[in-house]
């Protein structure tokens, strides 16, 4: 990810004990969501994108994102075979959305998931198996640094 991303590192997490992989894995999965609504084909999305601000929609994906830390806790622990996104994540955030508009989110926040697991497979900073662990990633931001 690189500094100037519309959704921004410091919303997710609150305190310096925040400052953890999970947190940045959350962080990258806002990034590349918005990166990938940003250049979809589907014309309901676009639509819907086009209709709302940059600002608005990097606050949205930071939220969908860490709505989906809940489903990605219960898969690693056991508790569902799955990590999955859910239409109410988004109705709680777009209260004027048709399901149409949901339904296309939700097929993009799928194809965001696989691409950012896709690159977590040979990243060696293991955000999710360490998700505990402090992460530095927070302070680079914060002074500018590049991903």
């Amino acid at each position: 990810m690189i500094f100037g991303h519309p959704v921004q590192s410091s919303w997710f997490y609150m305190n310096e004990s925040e400052k953890i992989k999970f947190n940045w894995f959350c962080y990258e999965y806002a990034c590349v969501l918005f990166d990938q609504i940003k250049k979809s084909k589907n014309k309901v999305l676009r639509k819907w994108a086009g209709n709302r601000s940059e600002e608005y929609l990097a606050e949205f994906c930071a939220y969908f994102s860490k709505r989906m830390k809940k489903s990605v806790l219960d898969q690693l622990s056991g508790l569902t075979e799955e990590t999955e996104g859910d239409e109410e994540y988004i109705c709680d955030y777009c209260h004027t959305n048709t399901h149409r508009e949901n339904i296309a989110i939700l097929d993009v926040a799928g194809e965001a998931w696989e691409e950012l697991l896709s690159v977590c497979v040979t990243c060696p900073n293991r955000c999710i198996s360490e998700r505990r662990e402090r992460c530095r990633f927070f302070e680079r931001m914060e002074r500018g640094g590049y991903f």
